[in-house]
Parts: C-alpha cells; structure tokens; sequence
C-alpha cells in the first residue's frame, strides 16, 4: 500500500514513525512555513524553506542507536551557532549545493540510511499569512500562533509551486493521512498551495483526517465546532473522506492494554500504530462516499 502523510511539527514526524509498519511505500510532503529558532534564523539569513520540520521527519526514520543521528540530531549552546541544530545546517549546505529544496532533503534522507521519501511541500520560500475580522494582516507562524481571535481566512504570503514528487505522489497514493498536529501552522500550510489542494481533492486515495492528539495552545482551542469543518471551510474544498476525532482516536486506543500513554511525547507513536493497524483493515474502495464513511464507523465501534 501507498501510503502519503501530509502536515508539519512534532505531529507528522511521529505519524511517519506509526505507520510506517503498516505500509510498503511511504511518502511525507512536509510544510515549510514555520518562522521560529533555528529554522526562521536561517529562513531570514539565507532566504530559504523552513528545514527544521524535515530535519525532524527525517532523523525520526533513522536508526536512533547511529551516530549519524545523534550527530544530526546535535544543537549547538553558545556563541553564533546558539540554538542551531547541525542537522538544520547540514540541509542548507545540501541546498545551497543543489539549488534544490527537494533534492537537497533526498541526500540528506540518503545520508541517514532512510528508505522512506520525504518531501517539502515547495522548493520555493513562502510563509503564512492570516487576516483577522478586523482586516489586520499578520505574517508568519509564530505571530498566528500568538493570535487572541480566530482568523477571518488564512493564505500564503505568496502562491509557490509543489516541490517536485508531490503531486505525483498523491496521485498514485492509496490513502491521504492528513495530521495530525497544530490545525493551523502545520496542517494548513501544504493545503494551501494551489495544485496540492488540486491534487488533494480529486485524488482516488481514501483521505483521512486525524485530529490533533495534543490539546491546541493556539488560538484553535477556541473553535466551537468540529475543526474538520473549520479547516474545510478555510480551505474552500472538500479534503477528507473520514475524520477521526479525539474522542474515536481514544475508543480505539482503550481496546489495546498494551498501549500506555507516553506523558513526556505529544503524539504517542504506539497509539498512532495503533490506530492505523485499525485503520487500514477497512475497505478503501466503496461504492460510495456515505458508504465508505458507515462502514468506518462501524469497523471503528466494533473494535
């Protein structure tokens, strides 16, 4: 089975790591819009994608006990390099060797022994851009994360194109994984770019939405409904099949006495497993889209 994650933050990475196991063929198409630490300094030093949220999807994959990783995996305490992981700083020699984003992230996934792909969502600079009801504009992820009100609409600074790969990879999977993570800064990013939205709803895969699994500490913990609707009605386009909320997430989880609850990781891996060791016992070729969703919720209550 092709299997294609999309979304940013600590979310994708462990997503990557879950399902993984239950998948021939692998593919993340990662945001780049993330503005904060080593990332957003080396953004505004070099005029480059955002890397640090590849680095992470990429040492994820990798063997944990190699020295490679732990060497990637490094980030300097002082002096000029304070705060900048030499992973973030090895794919910006890759980039700026390869005039590539995307091939720059396929050496530097090479390097670490990964036979998984990994993608940016755009070989080109972009950031977030939200308007608040009040038309004030504000840039960048760290600022919308900072927001007291929900957003009138969120874009991107300016329209990029897909890193190359990525639409084909979603025309040729068989299911979407969308999420889980900060609904804003790192599902919506990839959305936004016009021929992914494009590829994202006419695709054939089963698409799936999965709820952030840790609580929102952005202006998202506001929302009074469901943030699938939330997000589709910012996107203006249809992107799921089936939604899997908190609370389905947590009734599947409670079947497995052998999945404990990590309370130092986010997004505990071994859930996730879980979840789409489910998951991908349904049938992703039905009929019908009403047909499709019964059959989830009732392969989901069974348990």
């Amino acid at each position: 089975m092709k299997i294609v994650c999309i979304g940013g933050g600590h979310g994708l990475s462990h997503m990557l790591s879950a399902i993984r196991p239950h998948c021939a063929e692998l593919t993340a198409i990662v945001a780049t819009t993330d503005n904060g630490g080593s990332t957003g300094k080396l953004r505004n030093s070099q005029d480059v994608v955002a890397l640090g949220d590849i680095r992470r999807c990429c040492l994820q994959l990798a063997d944990n006990d190699s020295l490679i990783h732990q060497v990637f995996h490094h980030r300097f305490n002082g002096g000029e390099l304070d705060g900048h992981s030499l992973g973030n700083l090895a794919l910006l020699s890759l980039t700026q060797q390869t005039n590539s984003a995307t091939q720059a992230v396929a050496w530097f996934n090479a390097m670490l022994g990964n036979s998984e792909t990994i993608l940016p969502m755009s070989d080109e600079p972009t950031d977030l851009l939200a308007v608040l009801p009040s038309g004030l504009k504000v840039f960048g992820e760290c600022e919308i994360d900072s927001l007291a009100e929900l957003p009138d609409y969120v874009t991107l600074s300016q329209n990029v194109n897909a890193a190359p790969g990525v639409i084909q990879a979603i025309e040729n999977a068989d299911m979407l994984i969308i999420g889980p993570g900060s609904l804003i800064t790192s599902v919506m990013p990839a959305m936004l770019v016009e021929d992914i939205a494009k590829a994202v709803e006419n695709t054939s895969a089963c698409r799936v939405f999965i709820e952030n699994i840790a609580k929102e500490t952005s202006v998202i913990k506001s929302l009074d409904m469901k943030p699938v609707d939330w997000l589709e009605g910012m996107l203006g386009y249809s992107f799921c099949d089936l939604s899997i909320s908190l609370d389905v997430l947590s009734e599947i989880v409670s079947h497995f006495n052998d999945v404990v609850k990590s309370a130092n990781q986010q997004h505990d891996i071994e859930q996730l497993s879980t979840v789409f060791g489910e998951i991908l016992k349904m049938p992703l070729s039905l009929e019908t889209e009403h047909e499709q969703l019964i059959r989830a919720d009732q392969a989901l209550r069974v348990g």
